[in-house]
């Protein structure tokens, strides 16, 4: 009888052994992020064409706010202004921006955007602009265009307003 009570002890004392885990460890570890502002952008100077005549033609409003008006349809350049933008993101990064006209007007087409950054030389021909390096924290954006008026569509009135949109993206 002795024998088979020293078994079952033994038994006994392996069984709850072979239930606890061989080593069971807890980490706590951590996870990193940078927090970075994203990007804002306000208007400073309205883009303005003045006083045009009610005729077919093109006039161009530059990215320094000097007028070209080959079909002599402008009144008063000395009126006109380049659209002027405050952009506030990471120096250095590389940026999309994209200007398009948003609200047309019948007779006004606003188009053939260009853009210059910091007075740098303009980036021209496209109402897209892939890998523009703002190397500021702050960085003005200037946008100049070209306004068609056609004058079969075209209404002669004040301040009739174009609206056009700037989204400047990371790249």
């Amino acid at each position: 009888m002795f024998p088979r009570m020293a078994l079952s002890l033994t038994t006994l004392l392996i069984i709850p052994l072979a239930a606890i885990p061989a080593g069971a460890l807890d980490l706590d570890t951590n996870a990193f992020v940078d927090i970075v502002e994203g990007i804002t952008i306000g208007e400073t100077l309205a883009m303005t064409f003045g006083d045009v005549a009610l005729n077919d033609g093109t006039i161009t409003i530059n990215t320094d706010g000097s007028v070209s008006d080959p079909n002599l349809i402008s009144f008063d350049a000395t009126g006109a202004s380049q659209g002027a933008f405050s952009i506030t993101s990471i120096a250095g990064g590389a940026y999309d921006i994209v200007v398009l006209e948003t609200i047309p007007v019948a007779g006004l087409l606003l188009d053939n955007f260009q853009i210059s950054i910091d007075g740098a030389g303009d980036e021209a021909g496209s109402d897209t602009f892939v890998g523009v390096t703002l190397t500021n924290a702050v960085s003005t954006l200037d946008v100049g265009g070209d306004l068609t008026v056609d004058s079969a569509l075209a209404v002669v009135g004040d301040n009739q307003s174009i609206g056009y949109r700037v989204q400047v993206n990371f790249n």
